[in-house]
C-alpha cells in the first residue's frame, strides 16, 4: 500500500473496529505481528465502482469469538458456532470496507461491495502476507492482525 493510502486505510479500520467491536488497535511493524504457530482466519472482499480492489483482514482464529461476541453483545464463550464467528468477521470487514472506500473517494462514492469470504490461513498465505507490501501489521487488543488493500487501476 502507498503510505498516504495506507495511513487512511489503517486509521479508518481502527476507528470502525473500535466502534463496532470495542477493540482498540495500533499500527506496528509486521515483524511485531509475526506469530509462528498462531492460526489465522482471513476475511476478504472485492469492491467496484469509483475505486476497484480487494480488502482483506487476517485475525487469529481464537479472536473471532471475541469479535462476534462484541458485535452481538454476548460473552465469547457463548459463541460456539464457527459459522457465527466467521459471519461476524465478514460483517466487520464489510462495514470497514464501506468506510475505507468513502475515506479514499469521498462520502458520495459510488461503489458495490461483493460478499466477504472467510477461510483459514495456510502457511503459504501467511508468508505471502508477511512479504507483501499490500499488507500492514496491527495489534488489536494485543492480538496480531494483518490488513491488506489491493487497488486496481
Amino acid at each position: 500500500m502507498q503510505n498516504e493510502v495506507q495511513d487512511q486505510v489503517c486509521s479508518t479500520f481502527m476507528e470502525v473496529v473500535e466502534k463496532l467491536t470495542f477493540m482498540f488497535g495500533e499500527v506496528v511493524p509486521k515483524e511485531e505481528v509475526h506469530s509462528p504457530g498462531t492460526k489465522f482466519t482471513l476475511a476478504s472482499m472485492s469492491f467496484t465502482g469509483d475505486v476497484k480492489g480487494l480488502l482483506s483482514a487476517a485475525v487469529p482464529t481464537e479472536m473471532t469469538a471475541e469479535i462476534a461476541a462484541n458485535i452481538l453483545g454476548l460473552e465469547p464463550e457463548d459463541i460456539e458456532s464457527e459459522e457465527m464467528k466467521n459471519d461476524a468477521l465478514a460483517e466487520m470487514l464489510n462495514v470497514v470496507c464501506g468506510h475505507v472506500i468513502m475515506a479514499l473517494v469521498g462520502t458520495g462514492a459510488n461503489f458495490k461491495l461483493d460478499s466477504p469470504l472467510t477461510c483459514p490461513v495456510d502457511e503459504m498465505t501467511y508468508n505471502a502476507m508477511l512479504d507483501s507490501d499490500e499488507f500492514v501489521g496491527l495489534m488489536l487488543d494485543d492480538s496480531p492482525v494483518f490488513l491488506g488493500l489491493k487497488l486496481e487501476k
